[in-house]
């Protein structure tokens, strides 16, 4: 069997899994209350940071966010690639992290977090972030059976959620910005 068909054959058996994994969502996922929870808190989320984020720092804060969001879904799925933990009822079938978690809710509790009382202090105020997330987001999203560790911690948790907001707290502070020139 030559390179070119071994990576042929695994996308075969890649693509078959995806469609499995569409009709599983299909079936057992789509319309669930879980379902139903996860569009709620998504769309909640970006209604509540619309409405109480400090306007004239806007875009300072979601330099920040979009860090968050980034650095939070590529741990999500790379702790799902590892089979570290894994998510039921996606809000959408082709995702392996759990969008309204990672994309949403962490981006949003951290710019709330850094707009509140912005000169406190941050190791403080990450300790806060990282504990309510950790130890009170994660184990509700396993009770009500959306996240399943499989080989972690919610310490581990603690500390990546810790130092993710500590560097979004560093980069919120930054005003070395230039305006593009053309």
């Amino acid at each position: 069997m030559n390179k070119s068909q071994v990576f042929d054959d695994y996308f075969s058996k890649e693509t078959q899994l995806k469609n499995e994994k569409i009709q599983i969502w299909l079936e057992h996922s789509l319309f669930t209350w879980q379902w139903w929870f996860g569009v709620i808190v998504l769309l909640l989320s970006i209604f509540l940071w619309l409405k109480f984020r400090k306007k004239p720092s806007t875009d300072r804060l979601l330099y920040s966010g979009f860090f968050v969001m980034i650095s939070a879904s590529i741990l999500d799925i790379l702790g799902h690639n590892l089979g570290l933990f894994h998510y039921h009822y996606e809000v959408f079938p082709l995702t392996v992290n759990y969008l309204p978690w990672s994309i949403v809710v962490i981006p949003v509790v951290v710019m709330f977090f850094l707009q509140y009382k912005p000169d406190a202090n941050p190791f403080l105020k990450s300790v806060i972030f990282s504990s309510l997330l950790s130890f009170i987001g994660l184990p509700f999203l396993r009770f009500i059976g959306i996240y399943h560790p499989v080989k972690w911690n919610v310490f581990y948790s603690f500390i990546i959620l810790f130092i993710i907001y500590l560097i979004a707290h560093f980069l919120v502070q930054r005003d070395k910005f230039e305006k593009v020139e053309t």
